[in-house]
């Protein structure tokens, strides 16, 4: 194992150890010793008291139910959001299919949540309104909890899946999952750590919407994260908004060495079609003509399905090895990225993802 990795984990024993110490116990039949409360620490920094193990759940944040799914935990959601319902008309998590719907992540119907009667609801933690305080005053009179995980941002997303296993019950479960997952970051980031910052490649990464892209310099929106993670550096680091349009001559004046597209087409596809064109198109784009990514070639469309919401942890691999082939070309990503969800969705991926294959 290589040394990050073991810091890492020796960090999770850590958190965990105090998230035991942390542990408000009642008594449980009479059994003093039974655990029937924990207090956890979400990721809008919110110290919340929640049954435990949580038994069942209801889902704003359509970030998590494949993190919930992958725990093997699909039973305890008993509710989710409209997103999370497209996801499931798409082919996936389908152990949600009966699930009732709650409304939107950004406007709940609180009457439909408070008749589930969850242990928790699940929301975003900051940045994308209604924020944990505010559903959770909505939700106090019917003594449910709200949980504020994210998912979508690498920074955190470890020390997240290790909170929802500990409020699931399914601690060594959520040591396996990150482990999945950890090894490749690590590799990464350990072919990665020579490089100096000027030494990086500076990546373009453009929204569905031309000439929009993502930032990351305040809470960000979990892109230039992704990027981070795979080595490179973000053209517009300084910026602090999570979506915003960038003018065409600014980009080409900061020079992308390569240049990453969002196409909202991915699983399901039949054909790469759309993502040729797409590409195309932006290798005519008279305005980036002199940047590095068009003179050499280096324009990658990419699906939202496969780095929207919580997709940023298998957009790691697949950035990593377009910015720097020779350095991991020994990595498959998309093998790695069906491999998951047979592992641990039970499904068989099907469509497209990445143009030009790597």
């Amino acid at each position: 194992m290589l040394t990050t990795s073991i810091s890492r984990y020796l960090v999770a024993s850590v958190l965990l150890s105090l998230i035991a110490c942390s542990v408000a116990a009642s008594a449980v039949d009479g059994n003093s010793s039974s655990i029937s409360t924990i207090t956890i620490t979400d990721s809008a920094n919110r110290s919340v008291e929640i049954p435990y193990p949580v038994k069942s759940m209801v889902i704003l944040n359509y970030c998590a139910p494949m993190e919930v799914c992958g725990l093997g935990a699909a039973e305890s959601v008993i509710g989710i959001d409209m997103d999370t319902e497209k996801k499931v008309e798409k082919g996936l998590l389908q152990e949600l299919k009966s699930c009732p719907i709650i409304g939107s992540w950004d406007s709940p119907n609180y009457e439909k949540i408070a008749a589930l009667k969850p242990d928790v609801v699940i929301s975003f933690s900051a940045g994308w309104p209604p924020e944990p305080n505010e559903i959770q005053e909505k939700l106090s009179p019917f003594d449910i909890k709200v949980v504020g995980l994210d998912f979508y941002r690498m920074d955190v997303w470890s020390s997240e899946i290790q909170t929802l296993g500990t409020m699931l019950g399914r601690e060594a479960e959520a040591e396996a999952y990150i482990k999945h997952f950890q090894e490749n970051l690590d590799l990464i980031a350990n072919r990665t750590s020579s490089f100096s910052q000027n030494e990086k490649k500076k990546v373009y990464f453009e929204g569905v919407k031309d000439y929009f892209t993502y930032g990351g310099a305040g809470f960000g929106c979990g892109v230039p994260g992704m990027i981070k993670a795979a080595g490179g550096a973000d053209l517009y680091p300084e910026r602090d908004e999570q979506y915003f349009e960038v003018n065409p001559e600014d980009v080409a004046k900061r020079n992308p060495d390569i240049i990453f597209k969002l196409l909202k087409v991915g699983w399901g596809a039949t054909n790469d079609t759309e993502f040729k064109t797409l590409r195309e198109q932006i290798l005519k784009r008279p305005e980036l003509a002199k940047t590095n990514a068009v003179k050499n070639g280096q324009v990658y469309i990419i699906s939202y399905d496969l780095v929207g919401d919580e997709g940023k942890k298998f957009g790691v691999n697949f950035l990593a090895k377009a910015l720097y082939p020779e350095l991991f070309k020994d990595q498959d990503p998309l093998s790695f990225y069906r491999d998951y969800f047979q592992k641990y969705q039970g499904s068989n991926l099907s469509g497209f993802f990445f143009y030009p294959t790597l």
